[in-house]
């Protein structure tokens, strides 16, 4: 058992999300604020939500991210008074795989040292899990994101068709500021993912990606 979790732990603490360069949440907030002044919801949304993922305990951060987030839906007749501020207790991603490290390492070494004593074993044994519980949904969101990266609409009004060879209907109408997921890609074209669903097809141009945010202008488009 001790050798499984020293691999699990070795694992876990060379996992390459876990020692990325966060870009500064502080020129990503300023960005995002400057937007959210002029009205312009989908660079503001994009790099609020990316200065969000670096610092989300930032109360400067998440009161913007949440004000965007209700315009949005405020735009689209929504009930704005649904969209609330995210919390404060959420950790960065290079927090959670330390957390997540930090337990594995802990419940490791409490089984190292168990030798005959059985109750520091099943104590190790069960901190060991929780780590490895948390690195495992960590890794999961990980691959989710690299499959499926989440992106927000900038351009004022985006169309989402069917692919070219599917039968022509009525286009599915995204407003700038709305938060989607993308999936495969066909030259300029991306499919668009809504609540775990694909609902069709739209130019690249129209989309940021949030994890590429920080490399945006406001004058750039998706790449």
């Amino acid at each position: 058992m001790s050798r499984i979790a020293a691999l699990f732990l070795l694992a876990l603490l060379a996992t390459p999300a876990a020692a990325k360069t966060a870009p500064d949440a502080a020129a990503l907030y300023n960005r995002g604020s400057d937007a959210l002044r002029r009205g312009d919801l989908g660079p503001a949304v994009a790099q609020l939500l990316a200065a969000h993922r670096i610092d989300p305990r930032a109360r400067d951060i998440r009161t913007n991210l949440a004000i965007a987030r209700s315009r949005v839906e405020e735009r689209e007749g929504g009930d704005q008074t649904s969209t609330r501020i995210p919390s404060a207790l959420a950790l960065s991603a290079p927090e959670s795989w330390n957390v997540a490290g930090a337990l594995a390492a802990m419940g490791a070494l409490l089984l190292v040292l168990a030798a005959s004593r059985r109750g520091l074993l099943i104590l190790g044994g069960s901190v060991f899990a929780v780590g490895a519980l948390f690195g495992i949904g960590l890794l999961l969101r990980a691959r989710e994101e690299v499959l499926h990266p989440s992106a927000v609409v900038v351009a004022p009004m985006l169309e989402v068709l069917p692919a070219p060879e599917e039968r022509p209907v009525s286009p599915y109408l995204l407003g700038a500021g709305e938060e989607v997921r993308l999936g495969a890609t066909r030259g300029d074209l991306v499919q668009i993912r809504v609540g775990g669903n694909t609902i069709g097809w739209a130019r690249r141009s129209g989309l940021w990606r949030v994890d590429e945010a920080p490399r945006y202008t406001a004058s750039s488009g998706s790449k």
